[in-house]
């Protein structure tokens, strides 16, 4: 007799939770709305003074002397291996930093 009563107040309050909130949910707000006039609507600002940025055509001569920056072997070895002394030393400082504090809290 006992499970039967307990099982309905069981399910009497698992229905008030979630009829409750499904119940406040239907109140909505008051919205007010503001008019904004069509002069202050949009502003346009100049952010270079003028004659800050030029453009030039270039020349068949002018196109030659144009060259892309390449690495060369060795710098590219000395990045690599920056990179990975990086990871290496990043790698201590978390290993390190998990057994701080899985020794200290």
């Amino acid at each position: 007799m006992l499970r039967g009563v307990r099982g309905t107040l069981v399910a009497l309050v698992l229905l008030a939770r979630i009829a409750l909130p499904a119940a406040a949910a239907d109140v909505v707000p008051q919205q007010t709305v503001t008019p904004v006039t069509p002069g202050n609507e949009q502003r346009i600002e100049q952010l270079a003074p003028a004659g800050e940025q030029r453009v030039e055509t270039l020349t068949a001569e002018q196109l030659q002397q144009v060259s892309g920056a390449e690495k060369g072997p060795i710098r590219r070895g000395v990045e690599t291996a920056g990179k990975v002394v990086l990871g290496v030393v990043a790698l201590g400082v978390s290993l390190g930093f998990t057994v701080a504090s899985l020794l200290l809290f």
